[in-house]
C-alpha cells in the first residue's frame, strides 16, 4: 500500500472516529432530554390526576344542586413545524465511492481545525485510546518502533567501527602513497608476519602441497601458452578464479573437473586455458580445492579476499589515481595494486573487526534489552524486523565511515577501503527487505482474519 493510500485511510478513519464521538453525544444528550421529559410527563400526570378527581367531585355536587354539566372534550394541540431541527445528526455517508468518503473527510476535518498535513488520527482520538491500542499492536505484531536509546546504540555502533577502522584496521603494509608516508595495521602487520608464516605453513599447510596440484595454477603468461596477458608470480592468484576463497568452489572445482584453467587477462576478460591437466570427480575436486586454499594461505602473497577476483573484469572506471599524474585508473589495475600491496585474505580478516563491531554492539544491546523488558523468544522473533533495521544504520554508518577514512584519513589510498564492510552491507540490506516483507505479511494475514470475522459476524 502507498503512502497516499495510507495518509488517505488515516483520513477517513479520524473522520469516522469524530462522527462516532458526535453521534455518542447526540446520544447522550437525547437520552438526557428524554429522561428529564419523562419526569416532567410524569409530574404532570400526577398533576392532572389530582385536578380530575377534583372536577369530578364538583361535577358530582353540581348534578346534586340540578345543574347540567356537559361532557368534558380533550383537544391535542398540533405541533407547529420548527425551521431548524432538534438535533444535529452529522452525516454519515452510505455510498461505497472511497475517494468522495476521503474528500468528505478532509473537508469535515479541516472545519474541525485538524492539521491534515500531520497524523490526524493522534489528534483526534484521545491518548490513553491511543496508548491502548499501540500497546495491543505491539504486543500481536511486535514493537519494531526506536527510542533514544536504541537510536544512541545504532550510532555509538557506528562511531565505534568506523574508530576502530581508522586505528587498528588502517592499510595493510607500512608504506608511501602518493608520496606520503602511511602507517599499516598492527593486527596485519602480525598475521603477515613472514617468520610466523613461514613456520605455520611448514608445521600445518606445507604438506597439501603435493596432494593439490591443480589446473589453474600458471605463474606466467608464458605457463598460458601466451593466452592470459599480465600473468607474473606476484598477481597469478588473483587472476585466477580458482584461487578466489569463494568463487573458487564454484569456478575452481569446474577447472578441476574438466581439467581447465579460468583466468583474467591484463585488460579484464575472462580466458580459459586447457593445459592438458586429467579431469577428477567432483568429491575429488572439493578436497583437492580446500587443500590447494590451505597450502597458499599462509605463503608470502597470500590469497585475495573472497569475489575480489571480480573488481579486475571489464575496464570500468574507478574514483582512484596511483601516480602523482592523477590520472584515474580502471578497477583492474587498482585491484591489483591492492594485492601486491598487502591486500589479501589475511587482511580481510583483519577488516573484519568493522562489522563485527557493529552486529555485536547491537545485538547485544537488543538482547539484553529484551531480556530487561522480560520479553521471550516469540517476541524476539515478532521484533526482528527492529534488529535489522538497526543493523542495516550501523553497517551504513560504519561504510560511511571507511569511505571518509579512505578519502580524507589515507588520501584516496585505495587499500584503506574496508572491503569487509563494504560487503556487509548486502547481507544486511537483504535481511531488513526479507523482514520488513515478512511482517508485512503477518499484519496483512491478521487484518484479512479480522475482515473475515466481521464479514461473518454482520447482519444477514
Amino acid at each position: 500500500m502507498s503512502a497516499d493510500h495510507l495518509a488517505a485511510a488515516a483520513t477517513v478513519v479520524a473522520h469516522q472516529s469524530v462522527t462516532l464521538t458526535e453521534l455518542q453525544g447526540l446520544f447522550d444528550r437525547m437520552d438526557f432530554d428524554l429522561s428529564d421529559i419523562l419526569d416532567r410527563e410524569q409530574r404532570v400526570s400526577d398533576g392532572l390526576d389530582t385536578v380530575e378527581s377534583e372536577l369530578d367531585a364538583v361535577r358530582a355536587r353540581l348534578r346534586a344542586l340540578g345543574v347540567h354539566v356537559p361532557a368534558p372534550t380533550v383537544g391535542v394541540p398540533s405541533a407547529e413545524p420548527s425551521g431548524r431541527p432538534r438535533y444535529a445528526v452529522p452525516l454519515v455517508p452510505a455510498g461505497g465511492d472511497f475517494d468522495q468518503l476521503t474528500r468528505l473527510a478532509e473537508a469535515r476535518l479541516d472545519l474541525l481545525g485538524v492539521d491534515l498535513t500531520r497524523d490526524p488520527i493522534q489528534q483526534v482520538i484521545p491518548h490513553d485510546q491511543m496508548t491502548g491500542g499501540l500497546r495491543a499492536y505491539a504486543a500481536e505484531h511486535g514493537d519494531v518502533s526506536w527510542d533514544k536509546t536504541d537510536w544512541a546504540v545504532v550510532l555509538f555502533a557506528g562511531a565505534v567501527a568506523t574508530l576502530l577502522d581508522i586505528v587498528l584496521v588502517r592499510i595493510p603494509r607500512d608504506g608511501t602513497f602518493l608520496g606520503k608516508e602511511q602507517k599499516g595495521s598492527p593486527l596485519t602487520k602480525w598475521l603477515q608476519d613472514r617468520d610466523r608464516g613461514r613456520q605455520i605453513h611448514k608445521q600445518f599447510f606445507k604438506k597439501f602441497e603435493k596432494l593439490a596440484k591443480v589446473s589453474y595454477d600458471a605463474p606466467t603468461t608464458a605457463a598460458t601458452g601466451g593466452l592470459v596477458s599480465g600473468m607474473r608470480p606476484d598477481t597469478h592468484r588473483l587472476q585466477s578464479f580458482g584461487h578466489d576463497p569463494a568463487l573458487g568452489f564454484l569456478v575452481g572445482v569446474a577447472d578441476l573437473m574438466h581439467g581447465t584453467g579460468t583466468y583474467i587477462d591484463s585488460v579484464g576478460n575472462p580466458v580459459r586455458v586447457w593445459p592438458g591437466a586429467d579431469p577428477v570427480g567432483l568429491i575429488s575436486a572439493l578436497l583437492t580445492q580446500v587443500r590447494h586454499l590451505l597450502s597458499d594461505v599462509y605463503t608470502p602473497a597470500g590469497l585475495q579476499p573472497p569475489f575480489f577476483t571480480l573488481l579486475q573484469l571489464g575496464q570500468v572506471d574507478s574514483p582512484f589515481a596511483l601516480g602523482p599524474s592523477g590520472v584515474r585508473v580502471p578497477w583492474t589495475d587498482v585491484a591489483r595494486h591492492m594485492y601486491t600491496h598487502g591486500y589479501d585474505l589475511r587482511h580481510f580478516f583483519t577488516m573484519g573487526i568493522t562489522p563485527g563491531v557493529v552486529s555485536a554492539i547491537i545485538r547485544g544491546y537488543w538482547l539484553l534489552d529484551s531480556y530487561a523488558t522480560g520479553g521471550n523468544r516469540e517476541q524476539r522473533k515478532r521484533e526482528h524486523a527492529k534488529l535489522t533495521s538497526m543493523l542495516l544504520l550501523g553497517h551504513t554508518i560504519a561504510t560511511s565511515g571507511t569511505l571518509l577514512k579512505t578519502g580524507l584519513v589515507f588520501g584516496m589510498n585505495p587499500a584503506a577501503l574496508n572491503y569487509n564492510q563494504l560487503l556487509a552491507m548486502a547481507p544486511a540490506t537483504i535481511a531488513w527487505v526479507k523482514e520488513a516483507v515478512a511482517r508485512d505479511h503477518r499484519i496483512n494475514r491478521a487484518l484479512e482474519r479480522q475482515w473475515e470475522v466481521l464479514l461473518d459476524t454482520g447482519p444477514s
